[in-house]
């Protein structure tokens, strides 16, 4: 027996007008907004004017149609995100091979509705891990944190919420070049996720907000010896991406943001910190109006460090 709770996503079906497709179509309806079209320029044109969250194909009934749609109006029309699930009488190796660069899952006519059920949840969670993640990193994005915050502000345990950014980094990535400006947003993640999970082990969630502002959440009594070794590991990467004479001055000279010649620091790492306790805070907005605070504090210092907010 399904326990899964009704949703509210829209899927699309182009199916063929037959008892085993209009008993798929009934079981569907328990559990999603769910669609069926037998006709592909009806299915088409709903598609168009109001696209759903994921599609069900019946491959047999019209191949050409899949073909025309994957290859030409998911690209058009920015459906390139759209999970599409073949459905075939039976399975075909070589042509699910084929279409696998364009389709996202397949289902066997003959599977049960569970498995059918398990397929589109699938390619529902790949769907949001590949859209929610940050490109460069991997790291969850804004979605998931906005997830995880409203989870630890509702969690009894006590939590850190931590804000990290680089300081001077847009000069950083006038001076040297974006390129290596993203080859260091990729160390620092590494250096987050190494180090967090070695402290944390599997409590706890790093993301990234974008550019150089990353968030990571840990239990309020490991954010001090996490905190520290983060920036430990930091400043041991610095050399490697600032030239000998940069690094013997212990600063670069660019550009500010009016046009003048301006001294800048050498990249150093500023930590935010937020502890959280159940009661504390009411709304994700309120953690990061006060991390933006701290924020300020904390750039103020010299060279990289972290600061806990101690307000109740």
């Amino acid at each position: 027996m399904i326990t899964l709770s009704p949703s509210e996503r829209l899927i699309y079906g182009f199916f063929k007008k037959n008892t085993r497709f209009k008993i798929l179509r009934k079981e569907l309806k328990k559990y999603y907004k769910f669609k069926a079209f037998y006709n592909f320029t009806r299915f088409m044109e709903a598609l168009l004017f109001h696209p759903p969250q994921l599609i069900l194909y019946y491959y047999p009934k019209y191949p050409e149609g899949i073909e025309y749609f994957l290859k030409d109006i998911k690209k058009r029309f920015n459906l390139v995100r759209l999970p599409i699930c073949l459905i075939v009488d039976e399975i075909d190796f070589k042509l699910l091979l084929k279409e696998s660069d364009f389709a996202d899952d397949f289902i066997v006519l003959s599977e049960t509705i569970e498995d059918v059920i398990l397929r589109i949840e699938y390619a529902f969670k790949r769907i949001e891990r590949i859209s929610d993640n940050n490109p460069l990193t991997g790291l969850p994005g804004n979605t998931s944190i906005y997830q995880a915050l409203k989870s630890v502000i509702n969690s009894s345990k006590p939590y850190a919420v931590a804000y990290v950014d680089l300081d001077n980094f847009k000069a950083y990535n006038d001076y040297y070049g974006f390129a290596k400006g993203d080859e260091i947003l990729r160390n620092v993640s590494r250096i987050l996720t190494n180090t967090i999970t070695e402290y944390s082990k599997e409590d706890h969630f790093i993301g990234h907000i974008g550019g150089d502002d990353f968030v990571f959440i840990v239990p309020l009594d490991k954010m001090k010896n996490i905190c520290e070794e983060i920036i430990k590991r930091f400043n041991l990467l610095v050399p490697g991406f600032v030239n000998s004479e940069d690094l013997e001055k212990g600063y670069f000279v660019c550009k500010d943001r009016q046009g003048n010649l301006k001294k800048f620091s050498l990249p150093s790492i500023s930590i935010a910190v937020i502890p959280v306790y159940k009661g504390k805070f009411k709304h994700v907005g309120e953690i990061a109006e006060r991390a933006a605070e701290v924020k300020k504090v904390v750039k103020k210092l010299s060279g990289s460090n972290y600061f806990i907010d101690r307000r109740r």
